[in-house]
Order: structure tokens, then sequence, then C-alpha cells
């Protein structure tokens, strides 16, 4: 788990892209989302971070679920 005083100034390496791929991937993860979220944006990422913010609360907001999902998965076609 990535803890909340944790700051990335580096480029993503493997790890990270592969964690990254975890919390997307895994629904029970998604309270890291937020905070790797915020290492994406000190990576120079910021893409990928509002794309994974936006992604991770979409199942639990079943008025939006469509929409935010649609919104993060633009995002990521768009790079």
């Amino acid at each position: 788990m990535i803890r909340v005083t944790e700051r990335v100034t580096e480029p993503l390496d493997e790890g990270w892209e592969r964690r990254l791929a975890e919390v997307r991937a895994s629904i029970d993860r998604r309270d890291e989302a937020e905070f790797l979220a915020l290492a994406l944006v000190g990576t120079g990422h910021e893409r990928e971070a509002v794309s994974l913010a936006l992604g991770a609360p979409a199942p639990h907001l079943p008025r939006y679920q469509r929409s935010l999902a649609n919104y993060a998965w633009l995002l990521m076609e768009d790079r």
C-alpha cells in the first residue's frame, strides 16, 4: 500500500506501472487509488492520475457509473 507520506518524484518504473494496473483491476484496492493518483501527478502523469481518480468511485455511484468509467477510459485513449 502507498503511504500518505510517500512522495514520488522520479519517472515511473515497471513496479509503478504494475501497481497502477493492480489498482485499476481491483475494486478492493480503491482506497489506494487516491494516493496512487497523487504519486502519478508528482511524476508528471496527470492524465493517468485523473483517469484513476475518476474510475475508482465509478462502481459505487450507480447514477454516474457509466459516464465516469467512460471519461476515465477516454482520458487514457487520448494519450
